[in-house]
């Protein structure tokens, strides 16, 4: 169902009579959608220029992991298999010259899912690396995890609920035709369950700088942006006697835009590790590349499309997939 709506995607992408509307380039709101790490509230990357006051943005993102991962250590065992979804309707709101609020309200599902043979057959066309793919079974599910000390995590039922809900206020530092850097903090509400892994039942508390520089080219525009941010995990009860207290983020990324409609983008995230663990699945910071683009469907609506790679293998899942249709009014 996915490839085939991508395949149908792609041939708007080809069609030439598409109107032209001038495509924004901004990030990819993405994150390590591992069953360990998306209950905690990292900073995401947020675009660095804020709505004008009075303005209002909307968008629905919907991002699919696929979980593949089986090691152990002398002391600890973890087998992630499985997919994670995660649906995101999100809202920003500009109350004041350079003063922006938002807020994300996520559905979270974990399950067997259908992507095993589509994940097989994209890592053998683009030659990379099957992982532990081929010790598990297909279209399985089992998150699971245990210690010598006796902690443990497990779900092995499928499970789908309200995630933990995130509220946001920005600031913008600069805002030029060039340039523009934004300041923002948010906070993550325990409202999702932690043992179907839709939340940590605690508070986290992150603050994120997000900056952007564009430039005009001969054949279109190009834009290059990054943004860090630190975060306090609170006292969350996923894995909460090997959970850190604090972690750090980042992004960098690039785009292009060669046609009105139409641009092309990459990116770069990372964070620090969530857990005191010797496992990679746990203890090791993620690289996750993420390449895709976005369509203009209109000045106001745009679609984000794009694809995610663990760099750092096991830290984070193999394939994600990401799309984001925005809206502003």
């Amino acid at each position: 169902m996915f490839l085939r709506a991508l395949m149908c995607l792609l041939l708007v992408v080809t069609s030439p009579v598409l109107p032209a509307w001038g495509v924004e380039l901004t990030p990819f709101p993405v994150r390590n959608l591992s069953p360990a790490a998306l209950v905690h509230g990292l900073a995401v990357a947020e675009p660095a220029r804020l709505l004008p006051t009075g303005r209002l943005s909307s968008r629905l993102g919907v991002d699919i992991a696929s979980n593949a991962t089986l090691s152990d250590s002398a002391n600890e065992s973890i087998l992630f298999d499985g997919e994670s979804y995660v649906t995101t309707f999100g809202l920003r709101y500009g109350i004041a010259e350079r003063l922006q609020i938002g807020i994300d309200l996520p559905w979270v599902a974990h399950s067997q899912g259908s992507f095993d043979n589509f994940v097989q057959d994209w890592h053998k066309f683009f030659g990379l690396p099957n992982g532990d793919r081929s010790r598990l079974p297909d279209d399985e599910l089992t998150y699971a995890y245990a210690n010598a000390g006796g902690d443990q995590l497990l779900l092995d039922d499928e499970t789908s609920g309200v995630g933990d809900v995130r509220l946001l206020i920005a600031w913008q530092l600069l805002a030029n035709q060039q340039s523009a850097a934004s300041l923002f903090t948010s906070i993550k509400a325990p409202t999702g369950d932690a043992d179907d892994l839709a939340g940590s039942d605690g508070w986290d508390i992150s603050i994120g700088l997000s900056g952007q520089r564009d430039f005009n080219l001969a054949h279109g525009n190009a834009s290059i942006w990054a943004g860090f941010g630190g975060s306090w995990l609170g006292d969350g009860e996923v894995l909460e006697n090997q959970a850190e207290d604090w972690a750090a983020n980042a992004w960098l990324g690039a785009g292009w835009s060669p046609l009105d409609w139409l641009g092309l983008k990459l990116q770069l995230d990372s964070h620090s590790a969530l857990y005191d663990s010797a496992l990679d699945e746990l203890g090791n910071p993620p690289l996750i590349l993420t390449l895709g683009g976005t369509l203009g469907f209109s000045d106001k609506t745009s679609l984000d499309i794009s694809v995610g790679e663990d760099l750092a293998v096991n830290a984070s899942p193999d394939v994600t997939f990401h799309l984001n249709l925005s809206h502003k009014f």
